[in-house]
C-alpha cells in the first residue's frame, strides 16, 4: 500500500496557520443560512452540519469527528457562535440527524454518493487507463482523484482506492507481460528456456551474465566481448523491433529485472519471467552495442594514431636517402643543363639504379604531405577480423537519405573473403555501358590514390586496386 502523504488524496493537517485556516474553514453567510434552514442555531446539530460541510469542500469526502483537529473545529465553532463542546459533537456524530445531513450536504454541494459497485467500476476504469502508461501506484491513484473531482464523486476511504488501483495495475502488467511473451517464436523460447536451467548458462551465458552491466572493453578482452555481443544478438533476433512498452513501463521492467537474481527470478509466474528477460535482452543488446561502436572507433582511432608515429619513424629513419635523392636530383638537373641534347650523359647519375630510384622516388612521394595513411594498411590487416565481426553485428543505418557509405559496407562484407588484387565496381563488367553498383567520389583525396590507384577523381573507376595499397616499409 502506497503511504497517502505520496499521493494527492486530501488529509486534515494539524499544522495550519491562522490564515490557512481561515482561508479554507471559515463558513459563508450563505453556509449560515443553509445550516439555519436544517438545524436550531443553539443546537449541535448545527455546529455539526456546518463541520461537516467544510470538511467535505475540503476533502471530497465525510470525515469522523476523530480526524478534526482543534484548530478547525475551534475557528468554526467561533465564526458560527456555537457553544457546543467536542463532547456534544460525538453524540452529533452518532446520532441519526448527522446520516440526514449527509442528503443535504450532498445535495447543497451537487456531489454523487460513491458506490462501490457503479463508481467503483468507473474507477477501476480510470485507473486501469492510467496504469496502461504509468506504474507508480501514487500516480494511478491521482489520476483517479482527478476524475472523482471532475465528475462531481464523492471520493471513497484512500485504502479503497488503493485496492482498486493495485488491481488495475496488476491487471495492466499481466497484460503485458502476456503481450511481450506472444513475440517469441519457438526459438526464442529454446533459447530462453537454455538460459534458465542455471545462473551461468550451459554456454557459458546464464541470467547473471544477462543481468550484470556488461564490463568495459578493453584491448585484451575485445574478442571475448564480440562472443558475448554475438550472443546477445542470436538472443534478439527472435524479438521484434518495437516491444509496444510505454517508456515508463519499459524502465520499471529493466530495473526489476535487475534486482532478480535467479533464484527469485525462477519463483515468478512463466509470463512474467519470461517478459522481464525479453525486455532486459533488449535493453542490454542496446547498451553493448553503443559499446561496440566505441570498439570500432577506439580501434580505428588507434590505428590512426600508430600510422602517424609510423610516419615520424619513418621520416627520420629515411633522412639519409632523402638526401641522396635530392643529390641525385641535383646532379640530373645539373647534367641536364650541360649537355642536354645528349641522353646517354645522364648514366653516370643514374646507372643500373634508375629503377630503385624511381621507386624511391615514388615512394617518398606517398608520404609527401605527411600523408601517414599508407602505414595504416598493416595495422588495418590485424584487426581485419575483429572489426568485420563488429561491423556485422552493428548493423548500421543511415541517418539521412545519403547511403553511399552503407553502399560500400555492404560492398566490402559481401566480398570480405575474396583473395584479389583488384574487386570490379561495374553491375556488369561485360557490358561497355555499366555503371558502378556504388557511388565511392566521398572517399578522402588521400585515400584516393591508395584506394584505386588513381591520381585524380576526374577519371573513370572501376574497380578498386589493392596492389596499389601495398607499400613497403
Amino acid at each position: 500500500m502506497v503511504a497517502i502523504y505520496h499521493t494527492a488524496y486530501p488529509r486534515l493537517r494539524k499544522d495550519l496557520s491562522p490564515h490557512e485556516v481561515g482561508d479554507v474553514y471559515t463558513p459563508t453567510d450563505k453556509e449560515l443560512r443553509f445550516a439555519q434552514r436544517h438545524c436550531k442555531r443553539t443546537s449541535a446539530s448545527y455546529l455539526g452540519l456546518l463541520v461537516q460541510l467544510k470538511l467535505v469542500q475540503r476533502l471530497g469526502r465525510f470525515a469522523t469527528l476523530g480526524e478534526v483537529p482543534d484548530v478547525i473545529l475551534n475557528h468554526i465553532r467561533a465564526h458560527s457562535r456555537s457553544r457546543t463542546s467536542r463532547k456534544e459533537l460525538q453524540t452529533y456524530f452518532a446520532s441519526g440527524a448527522k446520516i440526514r445531513h449527509v442528503k443535504f450536504i450532498r445535495q447543497y454541494l451537487n456531489i454523487r454518493p460513491f458506490d462501490s459497485e457503479t463508481t467503483g467500476a468507473l474507477v477501476r476504469g480510470w485507473a486501469l487507463e492510467a496504469a496502461a502508461t504509468k506504474e507508480a501506484l501514487a500516480d494511478i491513484i491521482n489520476v483517479t482523484l482527478e476524475y472523482l473531482v471532475k465528475e462531481k464523486y464523492e471520493l471513497p476511504a484512500f485504502s479503497a482506492l488503493d485496492r482498486l488501483c493495485q488491481s488495475a495495475r496488476r491487471e495492466v502488467n499481466d497484460r503485458y507481460y502476456d503481450q511481450l511473451c506472444g513475440y517469441l517464436t519457438a526459438g526464442g523460447r529454446q533459447l530462453i528456456g537454455q538460459m534458465l536451467r542455471s545462473a551461468g548458462g550451459a554456454s557459458g551465458f546464464g541470467w547473471n551474465t544477462l543481468k550484470n552491466e556488461p564490463k568495459r572493453p578493453t584491448p585484451r578482452n575485445i574478442q571475448a566481448y564480440i562472443t558475448y555481443l554475438e550472443w546477445l544478438t542470436s538472443l534478439q533476433n527472435s524479438l521484434p523491433i518495437d516491444l509496444g512498452l510505454p517508456p515508463v513501463k519499459h524502465r520499471q521492467f529493466i530495473n526489476e529485472a535487475k534486482a532478480l537474481d535467479h533464484a527469485e527470478l525462477m519463483k515468478l509466474k512463466v509470463s512474467k519471467r519470461t517478459a522481464l528477460m525479453i525486455v532486459l535482452i533488449r535493453h542490454q543488446y542496446a547498451q553493448t552495442l553503443d559499446k561496440a561502436a566505441e570498439i570500432v572507433i577506439k580501434l580505428l582511432q588507434k590505428m590512426d594514431r600508430t600510422a602517424e608515429k609510423k610516419l615520424e619513424e619513418y621520416l627520420a629513419h629515411h633522412q639519409k636517402q632523402t638526401d641522396r635523392l635530392i643529390a641525385i636530383l641535383s646532379g640530373t638537373i645539373q647534367i641536364y643543363l650541360d649537355k642536354p641534347k645528349t641522353v646517354t650523359a645522364f648514366d653516370p647519375v643514374l646507372g643500373k639504379d634508375s629503377k630503385l630510384i624511381l621507386q624511391m622516388c615514388e615512394q617518398y612521394m606517398a608520404y609527401a604531405g605527411n600523408n601517414y595513411l599508407p602505414f595504416m594498411m598493416p595495422l588495418y590487416k590485424k584487426q581485419r577480423a575483429t572489426l568485420f565481426r563488429t561491423i556485422e553485428i552493428l548493423n548500421l543505418a543511415s541517418a539521412t537519405e545519403d547511403k553511399d557509405l552503407l553502399k560500400a559496407f555492404r560492398f566490402i562484407l559481401k566480398h570480405k573473403k575474396r583473395r584479389t588484387e583488384t574487386l570490379c565496381i561495374l553491375s556488369d563488367p561485360d557490358s561497355p555501358s555499366s555503371k558502378n553498383v556504388m557511388n565511392i567520389r566521398w572517399i578522402r583525396d588521400k585515400w584516393w590514390k591508395l584506394v584505386t590507384g588513381k591520381s585524380t577523381k576526374r577519371v573513370m573507376v572501376q574497380a578498386l586496386d589493392f596492389p596499389a595499397m601495398r607499400i613497403s616499409f
